[in-house]
């Protein structure tokens, strides 16, 4: 086989693996900077070694359009990345940003989960787009600040919560089939209320168990999780409520503390 066939082999499968990982929602994280630039750039380079007339032609005509098209909109769009890391193992959780201001300011995020840094897996039920006006927020303190990407809290090793401008956002790493429906925390609102004993929920890798004696006349929630160091500890709490001012479901009068946020009240299920 020539050296010119193996050359055109290896591009159509590097082609293909890149739309194969694009239809899939996969990306080489260290592409996403410049888009598809360099794997364009490649593609020329190599043609041009192919055939140096022919190949040439086709790679001038359809290659420089390309890559100025696509160049100005990778320009256009100015997104910028910043990469949390996990305290619980090696995987990560990567943050595409951008924003416009058009007399408001409006941020667009993209979340990609990683576990080793090159490669990334679009979470793409997950994007957050939300606006604020300059006298409400500090606008030039950026994108990251606006959704709290400096101090995030990691809740389980599949979940981050940001405390943004526009209230508590949380991101899951793990499927969605894993997460816990708006409905089930519902009915299990509704079991508590109505006294019944032992039922149980899971909600962020945490159990909650429904409590109730019949002697005393009082209920609660045993809130179980794996050690005492996460955001919502061991402990007892009161009732599960819906908050829709903070768009969360709260936990109240809690053993520890008074209150904490435990799910948003939409997650699209």
């Amino acid at each position: 086989m020539t050296k010119a066939k193996w050359l055109l082999i290896f591009l159509c499968v590097m082609d293909l693996g890149l739309v194969a990982m694009h239809l899939s929602g996969y990306f080489f994280l260290s592409l996403k900077p410049t888009g598809y630039v360099i794997p364009l750039v490649i593609n020329m380079i190599l043609l041009f070694f192919i055939n140096k007339k022919l190949w040439v032609r086709l790679g001038l005509v359809v290659g420089v359009p390309a890559l100025f098209i696509h160049g100005c909109m990778v320009l256009f769009m100015e997104y910028g990345y910043t990469k949390i890391d996990s305290p619980h193992d090696k995987r990560s959780l990567m943050i595409e940003y951008r924003h416009v201001t058009l007399g408001e300011t409006t941020y667009f995020y993209h979340f990609y989960k990683t576990r080793f840094g090159i490669i990334g897996k679009l979470l793409d039920d997950q994007s957050v787009e939300f606006m604020v006006r300059g006298p409400e927020y500090p606008v030039e303190e950026g994108a990251e600040a606006a959704l709290g990407a400096h101090n995030p809290t990691w809740i389980s090793k599949d979940i981050v919560r940001f405390n943004s401008w526009k209230g508590a956002k949380d991101v899951y790493l793990a499927s969605s089939s894993s997460a816990v429906s708006t409905k089930e925390i519902d009915n299990f609102i509704l079991k508590a209320k109505s006294n019944s004993d032992g039922e149980t929920i899971t909600i962020n890798g945490m159990d909650f168990i429904t409590q109730y004696d019949k002697k005393a006349g009082q209920r609660w929630i045993d809130v179980l999780s794996d050690g005492d160091e996460g955001p919502i500890p061991r402990q007892q709490c009161s009732r599960i409520v819906r908050n829709e001012e903070r768009g969360y479901y709260m936990l109240e009068e809690c053993t520890h503390q008074w209150e904490y946020e435990l799910y948003p009240l939409t997650d699209g299920q």
